[in-house]
């Protein structure tokens, strides 16, 4: 059977095809499970508790939730918070530490009676981090309703934030732009040659004769995503100073939009930011996070100057 004997002739199948538009592919996809909570392990009774999400052939992400008000309402005075919260913060640690060795989530064990993953479901959307909020806001029943005004929150990906700076920074750069900016490669990375000939992806984007540097996006709603870019971009400016013998390297972080985020999302981004900023200070790093582009870009020409000739 062919289009012809089904639409009547050539013209009608010709016209139907001339029509067809091509489905656009997800921008992720990959598979997802739950967390679930067994609050009393002698009571077979268990509640969704957070949201893992795995793109195809990358690491994990995940959201838990940190907000026990509902169980209360269930459990009254029998709910062992404080227990709870002991649970919680390993799941978080195992999950980090799962992200981190990229496991596949069919793998990851949490080693307690208390907590489980469930198997995991295939998934699709626009990104990953869109993924997990959709199916947290679907799924976990427990947290707290919230009502968001004005603009919505939208994740921007390390590449998408260097766009962002690198405009800013052309216009106050200007000539001195391509001293700064890693030619070509300047939102990606740029590949290294090692002794043996083999090429290498180090993951930045600032360059100048005496240092180098990279802008990273914290413009997340997980703490656990800007933690692991963080520890990925200076573990890869690290490598490079090291193979140039240089003396200055430069962290940059766009910050998210404060008034976008609830007050413990960003508190925990901030807390990260911080902790991880003060240990690469010890390292001789210079880090700065702001949450505007252009005074982000300000910060890097200054910071570039002295190391230019």
């Amino acid at each position: 059977m062919n289009l012809t004997s089904i639409f009547g002739d050539t013209g009608n199948s010709e016209r139907l095809l001339s029509l067809a538009q091509e489905v656009p592919m997800p921008g992720f996809s990959g598979v997802w499970s739950t967390v679930e909570l067994q609050p009393d392990i002698f009571v077979p009774q268990s509640f969704s508790v957070g949201i893992v999400v795995q793109p195809t052939g990358e690491r994990l992400h995940f959201k838990l939730l940190d907000d026990f008000k509902k169980f209360e309402c269930v459990y009254g005075d029998r709910f062992p918070q404080r227990s709870i919260r002991e649970v919680m913060t390993y799941a978080e640690e195992a999950l980090r530490l799962a992200a981190q060795d990229r496991k596949p989530v069919s793998t990851v064990t949490l080693n307690t009676d208390a907590l489980r993953l469930s198997p995991p479901i295939f998934t699709s959307g626009e990104d990953w981090e869109a993924t997990i909020e959709r199916l947290f806001s679907d799924v976990i029943v427990m947290a707290p309703h919230t009502k968001r005004q004005g603009r919505e929150f939208v994740s921007i990906d390390t590449p998408h934030a260097r766009a962002l700076v690198n405009r800013e920074l052309k216009r106050i750069a200007q000539m001195d732009y391509e001293k700064i900016v890693v030619a070509g490669e300047s939102t990606t990375g740029m590949l290294v040659d090692d002794d043996k000939g083999s090429k290498h992806h180090l993951d930045f984007n600032l360059r100048t004769v005496g240092a180098c540097g990279s802008v990273v996006s914290a413009v997340y709603k997980s703490h656990v995503s800007v933690e692991l870019n963080l520890l990925k971009s200076s573990r890869d400016l690290t490598t490079y100073s090291r193979i140039k013998n240089l003396r200055d390297t430069g962290l940059f972080l766009l910050l998210p939009d404060e008034q976008l985020l609830e007050a413990k999302e960003y508190k925990h981004i901030i807390d990260v930011i911080d902790e991880q900023a003060w240990k690469l200070a010890r390292d001789g790093f210079h880090v700065v996070s702001l949450s505007s582009e252009s005074q982000l870009a300000q910060k890097i020409y200054d910071w570039a100057i002295p190391t230019m000739n």
